[in-house]
């Protein structure tokens, strides 16, 4: 029993060695290359929101119907947000699938305070985003990528 598992690990290492020594190292950037810091914010002003409140905000369709919760937000190297990734169905966070929508067709609303998020309202419904394409991050590109070519047979 004991040499079975040492042979699965040894084979599963030796099947990743090859990818490993494809990683090419990440290059710092040169100082010249570096973005300059302008600003130091001091404070958040009332059309901004922050990361914080809009990840784990509930989720609802424009006829007011639970959709999900925003799980990610996907930001361009601009520092723009670009989309915002919904966890739709699941029980407690488990078996949720993940979909992405355009930062644009949020409408996010305060709550009654103002300094937070109640909740985001979408035009789509539960079952329009059930049946749209599933949200993949670049890092699970990456490993479906990788273990597609450890399992591709070598000619």
């Amino acid at each position: 029993m004991f040499t079975r598992h040492s042979l699965i690990i040894a084979a599963a290492l030796f099947a990743l060695v090859p990818a490993l020594a494809q990683d090419k190292p990440e290059v710092a950037p040169q100082p010249s290359e570096m973005r300059a810091t302008a600003a130091y914010p001091t404070r958040q002003d009332a059309g901004q929101w922050l990361g914080l409140n809009l990840i784990g905000a509930k989720v609802v369709s424009a006829s007011s119907d639970s959709v999900g919760k925003i799980a990610n937000l996907v930001v361009n190297e601009n520092g723009a947000v670009d989309a915002a990734v919904i966890t739709v169905g699941g029980f407690l966070g488990i078996g949720g699938r993940d979909v992405a929508v355009t930062y644009d067709s949020l409408n996010i609303v305060r709550n009654h305070k103002g300094d937070g998020i109640d909740h985001v309202v979408i035009a789509a419904t539960k079952s329009d985003l059930s049946q749209a394409a599933k949200f993949k991050s670049l890092h699970r590109q990456m490993a479906e990528a990788q273990s597609r070519r450890a399992t591709t047979p070598l000619p």
